[in-house]
């Protein structure tokens, strides 16, 4: 009953900011825009050209083109957008009258922040379920090729985007600011997590000193990594085997803690 009332009120709150429409509207019209231009004509030539070269089978090739469409910059925006949609929720909950009235209601205060972080990866589930859903179908329809492993994204993403909220929702709590919360996550997000991510194929390719590389590694294992758990995503699309779940784990755990960090902040916070 708590978690369907702070739900109701995020979906209330949400489609009362129009950006959130927006932004939903906006991805849709991009992915439908992008996904107008796989005619039959463009599929046929494919499948000829393929016959010809002997090289990939068309399946194949119809998964690699589901797996280039979450690429590493669609990757970025799509989950900008999402943070940008949910930065609001916590500083609004916060506002001189909001808080009073939560506060007044028998809940406690750690059933209060873990029912809005629940109420907020719901919201992104429904739409990420929606976008993913969407471009499946679409290309399933006009390729006859239906390959279910990519709905998996759904849930992969979702958890990326718990794992990026947590964050947002301390940063949240604690400067009460939708902006500074905002840009924090996002910063996180790219570069700090994209460069660690990547610190041995760029960083180390210019560093040399082992104690700055030492600093690399040990940052890296203390933060989330969202860019890791994309490409575990692509390869588990593609069929290939997923060689170790830590970078999974090591996320989940970061998610653990900033709950864990923001529900104590919250019920020991006098407002």
């Amino acid at each position: 009953m708590i978690f369907l009332t702070l739900l109701y009120s995020t979906f209330k709150e949400a489609f009362e900011k129009k950006i959130v429409l927006t932004i939903f509207l906006l991805i849709t019209a991009v992915i439908l825009l992008f996904l107008s231009f796989i005619n039959l004509d463009s599929i046929e030539g494919l499948k000829e050209m393929l016959m010809m070269s002997g090289d990939e089978s068309f399946r194949d090739a119809i998964v690699k083109f589901e797996t280039n469409l979450i690429n590493q910059f669609s990757f970025m925006v799509v989950f900008s957008l999402l943070l940008i949609m949910s930065a609001s929720f916590i500083p609004s909950i916060l506002e001189k009258g909001n808080i009073d009235l939560l506060l007044s209601k028998p809940l406690s205060r750690r059933k209060i922040v873990l029912g809005k972080f629940i109420s907020v990866v719901f919201l992104a589930f429904i739409i990420i379920s929606l976008l993913v859903s969407v471009i499946w179908f679409i290309i399933s329809i006009k390729t006859n090729v239906w390959h279910f492993p990519f709905l998996s994204a759904i849930l992969w993403f979702t958890f990326i985007f718990a794992v990026m909220y947590s964050f947002e929702l301390f940063i949240g709590l604690v400067s009460q600011s939708t902006i500074l919360s905002l840009l924090l996550t996002l910063f996180l997000l790219f570069p700090v997590t994209a460069l660690l991510s990547a610190r041995e194929t760029i960083v180390f390719s210019f560093v040399k000193n082992d104690t700055i590389k030492f600093i690399f590694n040990f940052v890296f294992y203390l933060f989330p990594k969202p860019w890791d758990v994309r490409e575990s995503c692509i390869n588990m699309i593609e069929g290939v085997a997923i060689q170790s779940w830590w970078h999974m784990i090591s996320s989940g755990i970061f998610m653990l803690v900033m709950l864990s960090v923001s529900v104590y902040y919250f019920s020991k916070k006098d407002y």
